[in-house]
């Protein structure tokens, strides 16, 4: 019985923590600032996030779906699995972001820094790259915003 209780614990234990905290949600919404912050599996879609930082973040499986990301700091931070379908993220910095099976369908990435970030599996279809610095970025099976394969990084 002892044993099946220290299972359920750590099982328990195990998946809260993959999951976002509510402190860093509500730190995020009440001062725009969110660095080394876990929000995953967080529903913030359709959120204004303007200038805010969530550098470093663990942002694994995020929905910011139809947000404002303008200026966002997403540096070095882990976004797999991301949903930013039809976000505005213009001017926002992904520099070394790990952007693998991450939705980027029909978002604004307008202006933004990709330098070396990861797009492994992400779909980029019909969004928008106007003058974003892209260099360094690993394509591997990337769905490019014309809706041709990329997988010149495999």
């Amino acid at each position: 019985m002892m044993k099946k209780a220290l299972l359920l614990a750590g099982l328990i234990c195990t998946g809260s923590a993959a999951a976002f905290e509510q402190i860093y949600v509500d730190r995020l919404l009440e001062t725009r600032q969110c660095h080394h912050c876990n929000l995953s599996e967080a529903d913030l879609s359709g959120k204004d996030f303007s200038g805010a930082d969530m550098s470093e973040s663990i942002l694994n499986g995020i929905n910011l779906s139809q947000a404002t990301l303008v200026g966002v700091w997403f540096t070095h931070s882990k976004m797999q699995g991301a949903n930013l379908e039809g976000a505005d993220a213009s001017n926002s910095l992904m520099d070394y972001a790990l952007l693998n099976g991450a939705n980027l369908k029909g978002a604004n990435l307008n202006g933004s820094q990709l330098i070396f970030a990861d797009l492994t599996d992400a779909d980029l279809t019909g969004a928008s790259v106007d003058n974003a610095q892209m260099r360094g970025v690993l394509y591997c099976n990337t769905t490019m915003p014309n809706g041709e394969l990329n997988n010149s990084g495999c």
